[in-house]
């Protein structure tokens, strides 16, 4: 729950670069306070749609309903493929502002980590959000969704598959794009959306897609939600992000074991030849 908070408001403020003027933080903080109850409605229904990535049909009513959460702002949207057939979209929105002289694009994935049911609590299920007075192995207990006109409590805990990593970051941008515009503001860049489908099981095709729609994806930066919560909670921006490459390294050796009295030294040993960089001719 507080890591939704904290990125909805760290997107309100990245999105708030973009606007004219003073700061309007308060304005868009009490919106988003007015219509808590519809914002954590539509992130549960979001949240009940299981999203591992290599389950095409799953993956895809997710996509679908991130079309729909665009669609209903007004946001003008599209699915992007890669240049491999079934792979997992992603999906593109985009707010084209007359005359802006800058465009910042907003990324975050909705795919998740496999599950495994049997492995959670009994108590809760991955794809059945619920409320949590604090953990479940701490003595949380399971609160009913708060009825229209009862408070909701920032401390409680959202439980459920992709709650956190990284459907959040998704309801957030936006959440926080709405409430901009809802609160009577207006960007003065153009905004774009990236959602990606396979970000968990290494974003495989992701270069393929930027690649096939470079010139729809060009921007003057990108804000990545997708990381974790600085341990004061407060909102934070990092400026560079990590990543990591992954390869598969085929190393040939002999066929049979060979004895050290006999091959030590002379014959070449796979483990050596690795960690010191050389490859000999196959």
């Amino acid at each position: 729950m507080r890591r939704l908070i904290g990125i909805l408001t760290f997107i309100s403020l990245a999105n708030l670069f973009c606007l004219n003027g003073q700061t309007k933080i308060d304005r868009i903080a009490s919106f988003c306070k007015a219509n808590e109850r519809e914002i954590l409605k539509e992130y549960f229904d979001f949240l009940s749609l299981p999203n591992f990535a290599l389950n095409k049909e799953d993956i895809n009513k997710n996509a679908l309903f991130i079309q729909q959460m665009l669609s209903k702002r007004g946001v003008k949207s599209q699915l992007l493929d890669s240049k491999t057939q079934g792979t997992p979209a992603a999906v593109y929105g985009e707010v084209i502002v007359p005359n802006a002289k800058q465009t910042i694009v907003f990324y975050a994935h909705y795919d998740g980590q496999p599950v495994n049911p049997e492995k959670w609590h009994p108590a809760i299920k991955p794809f059945l959000p619920v409320f949590l007075s604090k953990p479940i192995d701490k003595g949380g207990e399971i609160i009913p969704f708060p009825a229209v006109g009862s408070p909701i409590n920032p401390e409680w805990r959202i439980s459920g598959r992709s709650s956190s990593d990284d459907k959040a970051g998704v309801m957030a941008i936006i959440h926080a794009y709405d409430a901009i515009v809802k609160s009577g503001l207006q960007p003065s860049c153009s905004i774009k959306f990236f959602f990606e489908g396979e970000e968990e099981i290494g974003s495989v095709h992701l270069g393929e897609i930027l690649d096939k729609h470079k010139d729809l994806l060009s921007s003057d930066v990108w804000i990545i939600a997708d990381g974790p919560v600085h341990q004061s909670g407060l909102p934070l921006i990092d400026f560079g992000v990590r990543g990591d490459v992954n390869m598969d390294i085929t190393v040939f050796g002999p066929k049979r074991p060979l004895h050290s009295g006999h091959y030590g030294n002379w014959a070449p040993n796979p483990a050596h030849s690795t960690r010191k960089g050389r490859y000999f001719p196959v």
